[in-house]
């Protein structure tokens, strides 16, 4: 039986060193930077802001996005007009498209 034995040559140390400092110095260039703007965000916290994207929106005076569930929701919510007669009025004739339109525009 011949056993063939191959020995490679010794990696050049230089190469490796060289691929790790390329891996490793982008690597620790952005954790710095990380840290940096979370220790800056937790220091000199920013003024709150309100978690109503709508009323943000509206206080900026720019126009909100309204989703048609919204529009259902708050025509629910108001109560339905009355004749003096005590019957009840016709349905309103905005449609949900038209009410979509004009609060996005």
């Amino acid at each position: 039986m011949i056993c063939l034995a191959v020995t490679l040559p010794a990696p050049p140390l230089a190469a490796i060193e060289t691929g790790l400092f390329l891996l490793a110095a982008p690597l620790l260039l952005l954790m710095g930077i990380w840290a940096v703007v979370t220790a800056a965000r937790i220091l000199l916290p920013e003024a709150p802001l309100p978690l109503d994207r709508i009323a943000r929106a509206r206080r900026r005076g720019e126009a909100a996005p309204i989703r048609a569930r919204e529009i259902v929701a708050e025509q629910r919510r108001r109560p339905a007009p009355t004749f003096p007669s005590g019957g009840e009025a016709p349905p309103e004739s905005e449609s949900i498209a038209d009410a979509l339109w004009a609060r996005r525009n």
